[in-house]
């Protein structure tokens, strides 16, 4: 790779942190060299490797029950889908009936009168227009 600039040094320092091994392979050699030659790299690092000192040596306090109670309280409730549904109980309900009364009404058998059935007369019965009472419907 070509010469290894300041500009370049400073912006993988910024990218990968002050373990130059964790930096892009074919970098590390001019990082290597630009620190052996430069006063102005060498103090970038050296900086660096404070910071991360810092942040390595910094812990975290445990979160407190009050503020993890405020949390919980400000976040959003989850929505209550089946009192939802529930209020649809009627129409599901009147849509069940509905489906159950068409296929029960699907599946009645068809009488077909003949003559030579019994239950022909039954047809004829039912077929005919007058009036049980007298006079016409």
């Amino acid at each position: 790779m070509a010469e290894m600039t300041l500009d370049r040094f400073l912006d993988l320092l910024d990218r990968h942190g002050p373990v130059i091994d964790r930096w892009p392979a074919p970098d590390q050699d001019g990082a290597e060299a630009l620190l052996a030659a430069s006063a102005e790299a060498r103090s970038a690092m050296a900086d660096a490797r404070a910071v991360a000192s810092i942040l390595n040596d910094l812990r975290v306090a445990p979160p407190s029950a009050a503020m993890l109670g405020r949390i919980l309280d400000a976040a959003p409730r989850p929505r209550r889908w089946i009192s939802e549904i529930l209020s649809w109980r009627p129409a599901i309900a009147f849509a069940a009936a509905l489906v159950v009364g068409v296929y029960l009404g699907a599946m009645v058998p068809t009488v077909q009168a003949s003559d030579d059935d019994w239950s022909s007369g039954l047809g004829y019965a039912l077929a005919d227009d007058t009036s049980p009472f007298g006079g016409t419907p």
